[in-house]
């Protein structure tokens, strides 16, 4: 009958709940796993709407940003390609 109504001796000491330094240090933690899946998300989002923005005030503004991006793409590419990875 102890499984239906508890045992007849009084509870243990149940540990403290986690402090205040515990709960910023699971923050921390948090925080710094979502930070750059958070920061690429918002620079992606930022740059959209400044190449919307650049569109309004002038096509070619608009179009030097985006062959802006795509030159520094494919600078990065070449230069990558010059600068293969050490694998010894």
């Amino acid at each position: 009958m102890g499984f239906y109504y508890g045992q007849n001796k009084p509870p243990e000491d149940e540990p403290n709940p986690g402090s205040w330094r515990e709960t910023l240090a699971i923050i921390w933690v948090v925080f710094k796993v979502l930070a750059v899946p958070l920061g690429l998300l918002f620079g992606f989002v930022f740059a959209l709407i400044l190449v919307f923005w650049l569109f309004m005030i002038s096509g070619w503004l608009g179009l030097a940003a985006i062959a802006a991006v795509v030159a520094a793409l494919v600078a990065r590419g070449v230069w990558e390609a010059k600068h293969p990875p050490d694998l010894g």
